[in-house]
């Protein structure tokens, strides 16, 4: 099985990237190689921007539910992608990244505009860290020492900056973000990390019939997850998110 080459982060990796039972089905990188390495029959890593961690904590519960009711098109289809990945996190293993800076980016606006739910980002943090079996471990926003595994060419050195650097050093997939700007300008070097949109990450999803409980998986001589019970995750999982849903 492929081993991580970060030593100094082995602890975030070993909890991000660890196929588990209590994770449910991952996925397979010969059924996704615009994501996944190769070889890899693991977890699909994501990591927030800020502005994506605030949307699921104002706008999670219509997710969820009966469907989101906002103005501006581009925005709806977006959060309906954003429903449609955590409903497939409900029972795959897809494993969402708050890095320090997304968190604390996120309760610095959230106090701005929404004062009174401050304290939701600190839970959202938390429930949306798969936790490796354990849901008392610290979640990744507590993580202070994230060492560097490239560089991002096309973006001062600021937040932005600073979140897609995050993610890429705890080798997450995907980073996934409605920043147009960040998306037109940011080139990464160094370890793979795909910046996209909820839409684009559904849309790579949908293109192989990924559902609750297939797609995305080879089945391969090496693929631990056919041996996995269906559905199987620990359902663990759902109760912090769900649980600060209005």
């Amino acid at each position: 099985m492929e081993r991580c080459r970060c030593i100094s982060c082995s602890y975030a990796c070993q909890v991000l990237h660890e196929a588990t039972a209590e994770g449910g089905l991952g996925f397979c990188a010969s059924e996704l190689p615009s994501l996944l390495p190769e070889g890899f029959h693991r977890p699909l890593v994501v990591a927030l921007d800020s502005s994506v961690l605030i949307d699921l904590q104002q706008h999670g519960s219509a997710i969820l539910g009966d469907g989101v009711v906002v103005d501006e098109p581009k925005y709806h289809e977006e959060l309906d992608a954003l429903g449609a990945l955590l409903d497939l996190w409900l029972l795959r293993d897809i494993r969402f990244i708050v890095t320090p800076r997304s968190y604390t980016d996120a309760r610095k606006l959230t106090e701005r505009f929404v004062d009174s739910r401050g304290p939701a980002i600190d839970a959202l943090a938390n429930s949306l860290a798969f936790q490796w079996g354990d849901w008392e471990r610290e979640a990744p926003s507590e993580w202070q020492e994230l060492p560097a595994r490239g560089e991002v060419l096309g973006l001062p050195t600021n937040a932005d900056r600073d979140l897609v650097l995050e993610a890429q050093a705890v080798a997450a997939h995907a980073f996934l973000t409605r920043d147009d700007g960040l998306l037109a300008t940011a080139e990464v070097r160094g370890e793979r990390l795909v910046l996209c949109r909820p839409t684009e990450l559904m849309s790579e999803l949908d293109a192989v019939g990924v559902t609750h409980f297939a797609g995305g998986l080879c089945g391969g001589a090496d693929c631990p997850y056919p041996g996995f019970p269906v559905p199987g995750p620990d359902l663990g999982k759902w109760t912090g998110l769900l649980s600060i849903f209005e």
